[in-house]
């Protein structure tokens, strides 16, 4: 008998993605064989970045060199579409400037950013062209907006599934593909621990979500909207989480998306957060790969038709 199969999710989560790599460091120092892997936005960047090559130096070292580039200016915090509480009457004037010209420009435009700009600065880090070329199976996440359906991607273009997955909903412009209208796979499966159930015998679910929100000061409609849209997506993605039979959860320091700044401490709380579910795993592993779990467990099995 073979041994238990493992799948790997990584969740969405735009800069915190440097979490992923910590913990991916672990699995591999570790020896931790991943048979599967599924990801969402950030989680499919770095998990394609690590199933074409299997090295993740490289993984580490390229995506420190991505971020020294400066290709991300213009996808950093100080953006029109930036949520920092302000603290000076400075701060709290702009914030309303902000959000009228937000408004105002949000009635005549589907998005702040071209869609080839995501392409060209993912591009850099992706080292393969096709799913077929990657050394194991990757399947990654977009949203249609159209259908309201989830799409998994795991073969063809690889750097346009990532590109469609990273599509970040009125920041960058979505896919528009025959009656389908494509973006962020968050939008759908944050955590897309569901694709990888029926492929493998364990999940390991990373979760990268910003679960320490900031007070609500004097909000305004904006301010109310993207706080409730925030509670439902945290909902889902903790719906998702706990239906991995391992969860990894980092601590991400309260970051937004559009940080990009904190690799270092990010990449140690991967770490951390990796080796504290070790045990756990080897634990379950041992039980997943005995010879009794193996047989209850084919008895179980549905007949063939």
């Amino acid at each position: 008998m073979t041994r238990p199969t493992i799948g790997l999710a990584l969740g969405g989560g735009g800069g915190r993605g440097a979490a992923h790599i910590g913990v991916l460091r672990v699995l591999h120092d570790e020896h931790i064989p991943i048979d599967q892997m599924a990801g969402t936005s950030a989680g499919a960047i770095i998990g394609t970045m690590y199933s074409a090559t299997l090295d993740i130096q490289w993984v580490e070292n390229r995506f420190r060199e991505f971020l020294e580039s400066g290709v991300l200016d213009k996808f950093e915090k100080r953006s029109l579409l930036a949520d920092r509480s302000p603290d000076t009457l400075f701060s709290q004037v702009a914030k309303k400037v902000k959000d009228h010209y937000v408004i105002m420009m949000g009635l005549n435009r589907v998005s702040l950013l071209k869609k080839d700009k995501m392409e060209e600065a993912l591009s850099f880090l992706i080292p393969v062209d096709s799913f077929e070329a990657l050394k194991i199976p990757m399947h990654i996440m977009a949203t249609d907006l159209q259908s309201t359906e989830s799409i998994v991607y795991s073969k063809g273009d690889v750097l346009e599934a990532i590109v469609q997955s990273s599509t970040i909903p009125g920041f960058i412009e979505p896919t528009i593909s025959h009656d389908q209208m494509l973006v962020d796979g968050g939008v759908s499966m944050p955590i897309p621990v569901p694709v990888l159930q029926p492929m493998v015998d364990i999940t390991i679910a990373i979760d990268i979500s910003r679960r320490d929100l900031e007070e609500l000061k004097d909000p305004n409609m904006i301010d109310i909207m993207k706080r409730s849209e925030t509670i439902t997506s945290l909902a889902l993605k903790t719906k998702l989480a706990s239906d991995a039979d391992i969860l990894i959860r980092p601590d991400v320091l309260g970051l937004h998306w559009s940080e990009f700044n904190q690799f270092d401490q990010l990449f140690e709380n991967g770490q951390k957060a990796a080796k504290d579910v070790l045990d756990e795993f080897n634990q379950l592993y041992k039980k997943r790969n005995s010879l009794s779990f193996k047989i209850k467990n084919w008895f179980n099995q549905p007949p063939q038709a």
